[in-house]
C-alpha cells in the first residue's frame, strides 16, 4: 500500500498528462519575487548603541495546468509545479553601553524546496466508481521579526529578519469509492448493481522544519476501509501510524474496527423498524500503541440509539457500554439516557428524563472502584390557556463518586400570567426546593429553598419596567459535593457579571460552599427606547447576604446600556457601579465602556472608543485603568472620472493611564498626525509624525515616518524611513530605513 501511494505526484502527473491535448485544457505560468532591505541603529548619550541590518529575497516559479479527461466523461484533473527558494542575512552589533551587556549576532539563513500540487478526479459516467487522488505540498517560506529590546525600551519596532521557515509539508493520498450509483440504468452495466459499495482512503502527511524556532520533524499516515454489508450495516477498518522523530514519545500507532450504521462520512443512520419506531447502532474497538506505556489505552465501545415518536409523546435514548484498559486499570461504564415529552388531553404538556451512569474500576493493584449517577425528572405545563400558567417540578438523583455519597432531591411549582389576564401587566413566581443528604456522613442534611416572583409592566410600546425578587435561603451543613449533573448545591451563587475586563473577585458571589444563609436579590430594570433606533436600560439590584456566624454583606451594583445606531452612526454605551459593605467596611468599582463610530460619507470617518474602571481590588488595594483612543480621518476624491481617492489625513490620539495598588501612576499620552498623497493611482506618498508624553518621569518622544511606494496589481515597491527620539536621561536616538521590492507574474 505504501509503495503504491508514493508514487505521488509523477503519477498524478503522468495521468494528467494523458488528457493534456484535451480542448479544454489551460495552462499558466505565474512567479515571484520578493527583495528587502532594512537598516536600524540606536544611538544612547550621543554612542552608538546597535547597528542591525537585514537582508532578504524571495523567488518562486509555478506552472499550473488544468482541464477535463476525454471531455469530461471520464473526470479531469489539476496540477501545478514550482520551486521557491528564500535567504536572509542579519548582522547585529552592541557597541558603546551596552557592548558586553548583550552580545552580538548574525544570522544567515538559506533555504529552498519544491512547490507541486497533482490532482486527478475520475468519475467515469458509465462505471460504479470514483476516485480522487492527490499529492502537493505548498508551503511557503516565512520570515520571522523577533529582535525586540535591542536599545532597552525601543521607540521603533527594527523589523531585523531573525528567522526563516521553509519546511516541507506534503499531504498525499487517494479517495476511491466503489458501488452503485444513480444513472446506471443500462442494461449492460446492470451487474454493477450487485456490487456492495466499498470505500478506500488514504492520507499521508509529511512535516519536515528542522529550521524552525520550533523545530518539527512527524509524519502520519492514516487508511480508512469502508465496506456496506447489507441495508445500513457498514464496516470500518481505521489505522493510523503517527511518527514524530523529534519527541519520540509523542509517536503511537491506533488500530479502530467499527460495525453499525456509520457510513463512510462518519453520519449516523437510521433505520426503521416501525413507523414509529427507528434505531441506531454500532460498536468501536480501538487500540492506541505508544513508545511508553503512558498513553497507550485498549477500549471497547457499543452505542444504542433509539427514537420512538407518536401522536401524543416522543422519546429518545442514546445508550453507550464502554471498556477502557490503560494504565489506570480497567474502567467498564455505562450510560443510559432516556428523554420525553408528550401532551396529555389539551392543556397539559410534560417532559422528563431518566440519566444512569455505572462506572466500575479495577485498578492496578486489584482495588475496585464504583461509582455512579442516577438521576430523574419530570416537569408538567398546565393551564397553559387560563390566565396563570402552572408548572409542577420534580427531580432525584443519587451520586457516588470514589465513595464520597449525595443524595438530592427537588421539588418546586412554577406559575406565570398570560395575555388572557393583561397585556400590560406580567405576573410570574415560583418556588423551589432542595434537600441534599450527604449519605456516608452523620451531620444531617442540607435544604435549600428559593422564591423568585416578578412583575412587569409594559407602559407603552417604548418602556417598559419589571422588579424581580429572588429570596433563597439554606440550612443545614453543605454536603461538599458538587459534582451533581441534575440537581446543584447552592445554585444562585455563580459568580459576577463580567462588563469590560470583568467584575473583580471582591464583588462576585463566589462562595459556593457556604453553610446557612439567608440571601435577598432585588433588581429593578426599566428600558426605554426615545427613538426608533435608540434603547436606553438601566438596572438596580441589593443583594444582601447574611450568613451564618458573619457580618450581613451587602452589594449594590446598578447598571446602565445605551444603544444607538443610525446608518452613518453608532454609539454604544456600557457602565457598572458596585458597592460592597463588608466587615464594617466598604469597597466600590466602577467599569464603563464606551464607542462611538461615525461615517457620514466617503470623505470623513471618526471612531471613540474608552475603556475606565477604577475601584477597591480588595480591602487596602485599589486600581484605576483608563484606555482612550480618538480618531479622525479624511479623503479627498478625484470629481471627473472614477472618483479615484487623492488624498488622505488622519489624526489619532491616545491616552492610557494605570494605577496600581502601590499608588504609583504611569501615564502615556500619544498623539498621531499622518496624511497620504495618491499623485497617481498606483503611486503613493505618506507620513506621520507621533508625538508621546510619558509619566511619571515627564518623557517626551518624537517619532516621524516617511514612506513611498507603488501599488499595481503584479508590481510593489515602497522605502520607509523613520526616526524617533526619546528625551530622557539616556537621550535616545533610534533610526530605521526599509526599503521592499515585489513582482508578480
Amino acid at each position: 500500500m505504501r509503495s503504491f501511494f508514493h508514487i505521488g505526484l509523477p503519477a498524478l502527473l503522468l495521468i494528467c498528462a494523458a488528457a493534456l491535448g484535451a480542448p479544454s485544457a489551460h495552462a499558466q505560468i505565474s512567479g515571484e519575487a520578493e527583495l528587502g532591505y532594512t537598516r536600524y541603529d540606536a544611538e544612547v548619550n550621543g554612542e552608538k548603541a546597535v547597528e542591525g541590518s537585514s537582508f532578504y529575497h524571495r523567488y518562486s516559479l509555478m506552472y499550473q495546468t488544468a482541464g477535463d479527461i476525454y471531455r469530461g466523461r471520464v473526470g479531469n484533473y489539476n496540477v501545478a509545479l514550482g520551486y521557491e527558494w528564500g535567504s536572509f542575512d542579519t548582522d547585529v552589533k552592541f557597541t558603546g553601553a551596552q557592548a558586553g551587556v548583550l552580545a552580538d549576532d548574525s544570522r544567515s539563513v538559506r533555504a529552498g524546496h519544491l512547490l507541486y500540487r497533482g490532482e486527478v478526479f475520475l468519475d467515469p459516467k458509465e462505471l460504479p466508481l470514483k476516485l480522487r487522488a492527490y499529492s502537493y505540498d505548498l508551503n511557503r517560506v516565512n520570515l520571522y521579526h523577533d529582535y525586540t529590546a535591542l536599545s532597552g525600551r525601543n521607540i521603533i519596532d527594527s523589523q531585523l529578519v531573525s528567522d526563516l521557515s521553509d519546511g516541507t509539508r506534503i499531504t498525499s493520498g487517494a479517495t476511491l469509492l466503489l458501488g452503485v450509483k444513480s444513472g446506471l440504468t443500462n442494461g449492460y452495466n446492470a451487474i454493477f448493481r450487485h456490487i456492495p459499495l466499498v470505500m478506500i482512503d488514504y492520507r499521508d502527511d509529511i512535516v519536515n522544519d528542522k529550521k524552525s524556532l520550533t523545530p518539527t520533524d512527524t509524519r502520519m499516515r492514516r487508511l480508512a476501509f469502508v465496506s456496506l454489508n447489507k441495508r445500513d450495516n457498514w464496516f470500518h477498518y481505521r489505522t493510523t501510524d503517527y511518527s514524530d522523530r523529534i519527541n519520540p514519545d509523542q509517536s503511537y500507532e491506533e488500530t479502530q474496527i467499527q460495525l453499525g450504521t456509520v457510513d463512510q462520512a462518519l453520519t449516523r443512520r437510521w433505520i426503521d423498524l416501525t413507523n414509529w419506531l427507528k434505531i441506531s447502532a454500532d460498536g468501536l474497538f480501538t487500540k492506541h500503541d505508544t513508545n511508553t506505556s503512558v498513553n497507550a489505552f485498549e477500549s471497547y465501545e457499543v452505542n444504542l440509539f433509539a427514537i420512538a415518536s407518536r401522536r401524543n409523546w416522543d422519546a429518545r435514548t442514546f445508550s453507550s457500554f464502554s471498556r477502557l484498559l490503560d494504565r489506570g486499570g480497567i474502567t467498564l461504564e455505562r450510560t443510559i439516557p432516556v428523554y420525553g415529552r408528550g401532551v396529555i388531553g389539551s392543556g397539559i404538556e410534560w417532559m422528563g428524563n431518566l440519566y444512569s451512569n455505572e462506572q466500575r474500576i479495577r485498578e492496578p493493584d486489584g482495588n475496585v472502584v464504583n461509582n455512579s449517577n442516577y438521576s430523574a425528572s419530570l416537569r408538567a405545563d398546565m393551564l397553559r390557556r387560563s390566565p396563570f400558567t402552572l408548572a409542577v417540578i420534580a427531580k432525584g438523583e443519587t451520586n457516588n463518586t470514589y465513595g464520597s455519597k449525595l443524595m438530592s432531591l427537588e421539588g418546586g411549582v412554577e406559575t406565570a400570567s398570560t395575555a388572557r389576564f393583561s397585556r400590560d401587566y406580567s405576573v410570574a413566581g415560583s418556588y423551589t426546593v432542595k434537600y441534599f443528604d450527604s449519605l456516608n456522613d452523620s451531620g444531617g442534611g442540607y435544604l435549600n429553598q428559593n422564591l423568585n416572583g416578578r412583575v412587569a409592566y409594559t407602559a407603552s410600546p417604548t418602556f417598559r419596567i419589571d422588579v424581580t425578587e429572588d429570596l433563597s435561603a439554606a440550612s443545614g451543613k453543605n454536603p461538599g459535593n458538587f459534582s451533581n449533573s441534575a440537581i446543584t448545591v447552592n445554585s444562585g451563587f455563580n459568580g459576577g457579571d463580567a462588563l469590560v475586563s470583568g467584575s473583580v473577585s471582591s464583588f462576585q458571589r463566589r462562595n459556593n460552599d457556604i453553610n446557612e444563609y439567608i440571601r435577598s436579590v432585588t433588581t429593578v430594570n426599566t428600558s426605554w427606547a426615545p427613538l426608533p433606533r435608540m434603547s436606553i436600560g438601566f438596572s438596580v439590584s441589593e443583594d444582601i447576604l447574611a450568613q451564618s456566624g458573619g457580618d450581613t454583606d451587602y452589594l449594590t451594583t446598578l447598571r446602565n446600556t445605551i444603544d444607538y445606531s443610525v446608518s452613518a452612526f453608532q454609539a454604544r454605551v456600557r457602565n457598572s457601579y458596585n458597592i460592597r459593605m463588608l466587615d464594617g467596611e466598604s469597597l466600590d468599582y466602577v467599569e464603563s465602556y464606551g464607542t462611538v463610530d461615525y461615517r457620514p460619507n466617503r470623505y470623513l470617518d471618526g471612531l471613540l472608543t474608552y475603556t475606565y474602571s477604577v475601584g477597591d481590588v480588595d480591602k487596602h488595594t485599589t486600581s484605576e485603568f483608563i484606555d482612550l483612543k480618538e480618531r479622525l480621518g479624511y479623503s479627498f476624491y478625484q470629481r471627473a472620472g472614477a472618483g479615484r481617492k487623492l488624498m488622505e489625513l488622519y489624526e489619532e490620539f491616545t491616552y492610557n493611564r494605570t494605577k496600581n495598588s502601590s499608588g504609583v501612576v504611569n501615564t502615556a499620552r500619544r498623539l498621531t498626525l499622518g496624511t497620504r498623497y495618491f499623485p497617481l493611482r498606483s503611486l503613493y506618498i505618506g507620513g506621520d509624525a507621533r508625538f508621546s508624553l510619558l509619566d511619571p518621569a515627564g518623557i517626551t518622544e518624537q517619532l516621524y515616518t516617511g514612506v513611498i511606494g507603488v501599488n499595481f496589481r503584479k508590481f510593489q515597491a515602497n522605502l520607509e524611513y523613520s526616526y524617533g527620539r526619546r528625551n530622557d536621561d539616556d537621550k535616545q536616538i533610534e533610526k530605521r530605513i526599509a526599503a521592499n521590492v515585489k513582482k508578480l507574474f
